[in-house]
């Protein structure tokens, strides 16, 4: 979730006045993140332990010694530091940034923490290979342009104002396809409405590889959990305790499959 939106004015003054900050491989004294040191970016919350603690304590622990993570949308990697500690040597971490600029801070805070099994991929994901644009208004809030290529029925609006990139995008299907990695076992999405897009990009890993997912809404709820349903996932609020489809438009919604039917053909002893 956004992490607040303050004046413009008082923005910049604070962006000034942290920068040296943020450049700086900043130590986290509370919190999951405890003892990690960070290149904050504008992603200060993390460092501070004031982020997302319940989703933070929801993918811990899930996680165990040799799992395979990936973090779609890493920003600065915060997610993916966290699970690269869970997972520890046996297991590893796939990051996809497609800014350059959070992508390199998040292979930073990687080298930094020591962290030999974090791989970054300077890419987005959705459902399609090829490019497309890339809107950023700050380092917490670029996505995709939803109004161009395939896919671009999701129903969001444009971002807004800012500067615009083009950047690679593919399937995470194809993408699959197409290096010698393992298939994830737990993939947390984060990618500022465009969520659908990356869900129906990794169809085929959903119905072979059957990860858990966490993925944060944007407005998504509806389209996002008829993907989780078509996929033959149960699924959750993290930080709510109602139905999904109850749940508020930011909310981060944990998925797991459901587990199978019985076998009714077989006859009982």
């Amino acid at each position: 979730m956004v992490e607040g939106r303050r004046d413009p004015r008082v923005r910049a003054l604070q962006h000034r006045l942290t920068r040296p900050a943020r450049r700086t491989a900043l130590p986290v004294l509370r919190g999951p993140g405890r003892g990690l040191r960070v290149k904050a970016g504008e992603s200060i919350l993390r460092v501070s332990g004031r982020g997302e603690a319940a989703v933070e304590e929801a993918l811990l622990g899930l996680l165990r010694p040799g799992d395979v993570v990936y973090d779609v949308g890493a920003n600065v990697g915060w997610y993916s530091l966290l699970a690269a500690r869970a997972v520890g040597p046996a297991g590893s971490v796939v990051a996809f940034e497609p800014s350059l600029e959070n992508a390199l801070l998040a292979q930073q805070n990687a080298a930094v923490n020591g962290f030999e099994n974090v791989t970054v991929v300077p890419a987005a994901l959705t459902d399609h290979d090829g490019w497309m644009t890339f809107l950023t208004r700050g380092s917490l809030e670029g996505r995709l342009d939803l109004q161009e290529g395939p896919g671009a029925d999701r129903g969001d609006e444009r971002h807004g104002s800012g500067q615009e990139l083009l950047v690679p995008v593919a399937s995470l299907d194809s993408w699959l396809s197409l290096v010698d990695r393992p298939a994830p076992t737990l993939v947390k999405i984060d990618v500022e409405g465009a969520e659908v897009g990356v869900l129906r990009g990794m169809r085929r890993t959903l119905a072979e590889a059957r990860p858990t997912i966490i993925v944060e809404l944007h407005g998504t709820r509806e389209a996002v959990l008829d993907e989780l349903d078509a996929a033959g996932y149960e699924h959750a609020p993290i930080e709510r305790d109602v139905p999904s489809r109850e749940a508020p438009w930011w909310a981060h919604i944990l998925a797991r499959p459901r587990a199978s039917e019985p076998d009714r053909s077989e006859s009982t002893a």
